[in-house]
């Protein structure tokens, strides 16, 4: 279960999403190189199909067992996020192309947001969808779709091998719904018991209004921050399905992964929190091809980095860190970093500028993160007691 979010401005736009998966899937950060191709199929998830001659270079954030992403952005300026959306098809479980499968294969095609939504009904009316979706249980689901590049985005919203799109004006969001009326899709498709019980509409509402009231960076980190009024004294203990934010519930998942694309400037600039729990965790200004964390071109290293901010995530939940306290600290970082970036803009900053730049701030982050080094190894080494769901998970973290 997840959020994704669009807004134009004068000059670009920025896209945001939040990544609700279970909280023991790690989402990594990884940049893949495209270029010419020499074989003749690629072998997603569950099924291959047939390659393409050349690809794009794309930077994924992608649960850590599957093939695809849950969000990205290619070389050209593309950028997609997914959504599980519940409906009435039937052949769900059948093993064919996740939804993540065709995010990353579309982002490798595309040039434009336009070409985007067009791989995706390729790929969808040709190889259909389909297979476990789970990290650490089974779900079944179909998908609906953020497309967006510099000028344009569109939303595709599908039902088995069916579907319908629909062209963005000013703003607009997906949750875990179908929402386009046309033809009566959404009315003829959704399973309003899952639909009802994801809490997607309380959801797709804030990020509606989040969105279309954002006048700057900071406020679309505040929508992929938001909490629903009515989870706001219970976020570590009972979790929270019905916010954009989304911790950890019996039922519910979490967010793991958080990732913002600002095309505004000539160069786009993209913030990636690299770890689950965007209210706790600070987002990092990367810049497309340069390998800075929280970006990887190897899975261990990505691995790595999410569990460690994973433990000390852990640690404030079982109350053994002042969360009000690592917030404020948080907050003081995120604002030294966006300053320093709006600073470069205005001072025309080339690439190598902003590139050294995006170092620093991953240094000082990490520094930030090691301050709290002897908690997070007795979290890691389970040497401390987490309360009740949270005690149950942290046992399987990382297996």
């Amino acid at each position: 279960m997840c959020d994704t979010m669009w807004k134009s401005f004068e000059k670009g736009g920025i896209f945001a999403k939040n990544s609700d998966r279970s909280c023991n899937e790690p989402n990594l950060v990884q940049f893949m190189l495209g270029g010419k191709i020499s074989e003749e199929f690629v072998k997603c998830t569950y099924i291959s199909v047939p390659e393409v001659d050349k690809k794009h270079s794309v930077l994924l954030v992608r649960p850590s067992w599957m093939w695809g992403a849950e969000m990205g952005i290619n070389e050209l300026g593309v950028v997609i996020g997914n959504e599980a959306v519940f409906t009435k098809s039937k052949g769900k479980k059948v093993e064919r192309l996740l939804g993540m499968d065709i995010l990353r294969l579309a982002l490798e095609r595309a040039d434009n947001a336009k070409e985007g939504v067009d791989e995706i009904i390729k790929l969808l009316t040709k190889f259909g969808q389909g297979g476990n979706c789970g990290f650490d249980k089974k779900f079944y689901y179909d998908n609906s779709f953020l497309v967006a590049d510099r000028y344009d985005a569109y939303i595709i919203e599908t039902s088995g091998y069916e579907y319908k799109t629909r062209k963005l004006i000013g703003h607009g969001n997906i949750s875990n719904r179908l929402s386009i009326e046309e033809d009566d899709f959404a009315k003829k498709h959704t399973n309003k018991l899952i639909t009802h019980f994801a809490g997607s509409m309380k959801r797709q509402t804030s990020g509606c209004n989040n969105m279309s009231g954002a006048k700057n960076i900071k406020d679309v980190f505040a929508a992929l921050r938001a909490h629903d009024i009515d989870d706001r004294e219970k976020l570590y203990t009972k979790g929270s399905v019905s916010s954009v934010c989304m911790h950890q519930s019996f039922l519910g998942d979490h967010t793991t992964g958080s990732m913002v694309v600002d095309s505004r400037e000539d160069i786009p600039v993209i913030w990636i929190t690299g770890s689950s729990t965007p209210c706790l965790s600070v987002f990092k200004p990367v810049f497309f091809g340069h390998i800075n964390p929280p970006v990887f071109l190897d899975f261990n290293s990505s691995m790595d980095y999410w569990l460690k901010r994973e433990y000390l995530n852990r640690a404030i939940f079982g109350g053994f860190v002042d969360a009000d306290m690592h917030t404020k600290k948080v907050m003081e970082l995120e604002e030294e970093f966006i300053l320093g970036y709006e600073a470069l803009v205005k001072a025309k900053a080339g690439i190598e500028e902003l590139a050294v730049f995006s170092k620093k701030c991953a240094e000082k982050e990490e520094a930030f993160i090691n301050s709290y080094a002897e908690i997070i190894e007795k979290v890691k080494n389970q040497e401390v007691k987490l309360p009740g769901l949270w005690g149950k998970k942290t046992k399987r973290l990382g297996l």
